[in-house]
């Protein structure tokens, strides 16, 4: 056993055996490496991860290549999950040395961290134009002893390439994207869209959710219709393919081919949580009863196989099992027909049993009709049934994947705020009841409103300091369930996380936030600024909402403008690379159309604010930020809840809406068919802006 056998992380504890002498990142590996005067070999993958597994069998097991790595490297393996800004910064340098990324990523470091080669996966043997394992040993450690000044020129080139930041807005012309530029960059996405299958290019196929959410912003705020068939076209091709699992629910990671049809088999909490929001919106935006059905599968299925005993959740299902990659959902055509012996139609009925969707000469299940044609079954339980029944029990008798129970502050968050939502628009508390078990699990391991939420959740307790993105996509969960349980406390949350992400992340040169605190990790060469909007946003455009989110809620320019510049100075390159940048393009959206403003006021003892919630969710409105206060203490008493909400009484008759804009607000109403109403009028895409408004 080497040193990761006392890691917590499950990918470094399933590389313990390993006759590769690893080490954790930290201090002691590279003290060794300056002292050997050695080249470093980093090697950064996941528990989930298919190809990380294989090169993990076919090089890190080999006695022989084992012995070849001990000798010229010092070895360090890394969790990117644990470690994403870790990942982050050396795979801003694979993708400058080579142009690509991905994982299991190889990295081979100065003694000092800086990077002078890399790759990915490499085989045991030279095969299929890679060059083995053993070959880029020797090579690479040759070209560190033999041209070491060439090693380190490169290396001096790709920092200086890293530590690069983004201009400073300096210019008052850099503006936030307005509505000709994101019309601009909608279109863009639609013509490079797959008209067919849906999806944004070729095999392998992404779900890029990021991205959808950004097309169902624009269909909602701005009538596009080109974008919502887009988003639409996407997602049931998606909820009709193999890459949702038909008998179990949820999404597999990818599909490798462009019809959604095979999938590599892993399954993360963070593809759930962001599919279900979107197949939510598309029903709210389209009123496609398929779309909600499929989110709440999903969420079911989160509920199901993620949720631990806690109330977290998992980060993620393995692709592999001892019986082979994706083992577990495959099946033969002789199975199916046996277990399918007395009700062959249903089969037919419930499955597409296509030859070419095959593994291992097994089948991959796909839907056999899409939502038009089972809109008449939806009502019911199209996905349930004795066959489909009886296919799982057959399928959990299989050897299983295996689950990471780390739990990511900031996908947990997001599943935060997906069943939340999901919650208020269906009327079914179990999904709220688990939202806000969650959201307390990270508030207690953050030690509460004023303590410092950890990147990792054990237990009770926290480990590693939270990234931007913890604290940005858990402030918007925050808010979320504030709005949801009208409980201030979720609100002030909200504020002080963002409040210090904004002090510890900020970067006043540009306007952007870093992904880390300074000094947070003294080995890395810089301090990494994520922008890319890909599997999941960044945290500089969850922060952006936030602070949208926030100016309305508080009415504090300074949020607002916070939100503006950096909107301004990654507008340009939202324009140019749209398909990298939709949670941008998402924000930018909310900021062209406003910020509309929903304040609802009741009594101490109160409970109805959540019919207001509801009916104003019955629709999507992305641009909506919701602040619930209450008057305690009768007449005299005082007010509690955001600002938005504080400085207003509720009628007589119960629960009170003000519908706001800029804090010029409509008549108060407790009527929720009144208080939609105003909403309506306040999208221009729906009728022209409000009218009739007073001041509070």
């Amino acid at each position: 056993m080497n040193r990761l056998g006392q890691e917590t992380s499950l990918y470094l504890r399933q590389h313990q055996s390993n006759p590769v002498d690893w080490y954790p990142w930290g201090q002691e590996a590279f003290a060794r490496a300056r002292e050997e005067d050695r080249p470093v070999l980093l090697s950064v993958g996941y528990s989930s991860c298919h190809w990380c597994h294989v090169m993990a069998h076919d090089c890190f097991e080999d006695e022989r290549l084992a012995a070849l790595q001990n000798r010229l490297f010092i070895s360090i393996k890394v969790d990117r999950e644990e470690r994403p800004d870790v990942d982050r910064v050396y795979m801003a340098a694979l993708q400058a040395l080579t142009g690509s990324g991905g994982w299991p990523m190889t990295m081979f470091l100065l003694p000092d961290g800086r990077p002078f080669y890399g790759g990915t996966y490499f085989p045991r043997h030279d095969r299929h134009g890679l060059p083995g394992f053993g070959r880029v040993l020797d090579s690479v450690a040759d070209a560190y002893r033999t041209r070491h000044q060439e090693a380190v020129r490169v290396a001096q080139d790709l920092t200086r390439e890293l530590a690069a930041a983004p201009e400073a807005r300096e210019s008052p012309e850099l503006l936030p994207l307005a509505e000709p530029g994101l019309r601009t960059c909608s279109n863009t996405l639609a013509a490079r869209a797959d008209p067919v299958h849906g999806g944004f290019g070729g095999a392998p196929k992404f779900p890029q959710a990021p991205l959808l959410e950004f097309l169902l912003t624009r269909a909602a705020l701005t009538g596009d219709e080109r974008a919502l068939a887009v988003a639409r076209k996407t997602l049931e091709g998606m909820a009709k393919g193999g890459i949702q699992d038909q008998l179990g629910g949820g999404f597999h990671r990818y599909s490798v081919d462009d019809q959604w049809a095979v999938p590599h088999f892993e399954k993360m909490l963070y593809d759930q949580a962001q599919l279900i929001a979107c197949y939510l919106h598309l029903f709210l935006v389209a009123r496609e009863p398929g779309a909600l059905h499929t989110a709440r599968r999903t969420a079911d299925f989160a509920l199901a196989e993620l949720r631990l005993a806690d109330g977290g959740f998992a980060a993620s299902l393995d692709a592999d099992t001892p019986a082979g990659e994706g083992a577990t959902y495959l099946w033969s055509r002789s199975e199916l027909e046996a277990l399918a012996a007395d009700d062959q139609a249903g089969l037919e009925q419930l499955f597409r049993l296509d030859p070419k969707a095959m593994v291992d000469q097994r089948l991959v299940l796909q839907a056999a009709r899409g939502w038009e044609a089972s809109a008449g079954d939806l009502p019911g339980d199209p996905m349930g049934g004795p066959l489909r029944q009886r296919l799982l029990e057959v399928r959990r008798r299989r050897p299983q994947p295996s689950r990471d129970e780390k739990v990511v502050s900031a996908w947990n968050a997001a599943m935060v705020s997906a069943l939340s939502e999901l919650g208020v628009v269906t009327g079914e508390s179990r999904y709220q009841v688990a939202a806000e078990t969650t959201g307390s699990l990270l508030l207690g391991a953050a030690g509460g409103v004023e303590g410092r939420l950890p990147h990792l959740v054990e237990g009770s307790v926290g480990r590693l300091p939270a990234q931007l993105e913890d604290l940005a996509q858990t402030g918007l969960a925050a808010l979320q369930l504030h709005e949801a349980t009208g409980r201030t406390i979720w609100f002030d949350w909200a504020l002080a996380l963002a409040t210090q992400a904004d002090r510890e992340m900020r970067d006043p040169g540009t306007g952007l936030w870093f992904d880390i605190a300074d000094g947070q990790d003294p080995l890395l060469l810089v301090r990494p600024m994520g922008l890319d909007d890909g599997a999941v946003r960044s945290g500089n455009s969850l922060m952006v909402e936030l602070c949208l989110r926030l100016g309305a809620l508080t009415g504090d320019r300074a949020w607002s403008e916070r939100a503006e510049a950096a909107l301004g100075i990654l507008g340009p390159a939202a324009a140019g690379m749209p398909a990298g940048m939709g949670g941008l393009l998402h924000c930018a959206q909310l900021h062209s159309s406003g910020m509309l403003e929903l304040a609802i006021v009741t009594e101490d003892a109160a409970v109805d604010h959540l019919a207001l919630v509801r009916a104003a969710r019955l629709r999507h409105l992305p641009n909506l930020a919701v602040a619930v206060g209450r008057r305690t203490g009768g007449d005299g008493g005082g007010r509690c809840g955001p600002p938005l909400a504080k400085d207003r009484d509720p009628l007589p008759q119960g629960a009170t809406a003000f519908v706001c804009h800029h804090f010029a607000c409509l008549l108060p109403t407790c009527d929720p068919a009144v208080m939609t109403g105003q909403l309506e009028s306040a999208i221009p895409a729906q009728g022209g802006a409000a009218t009739g408004r007073s001041r509070p």
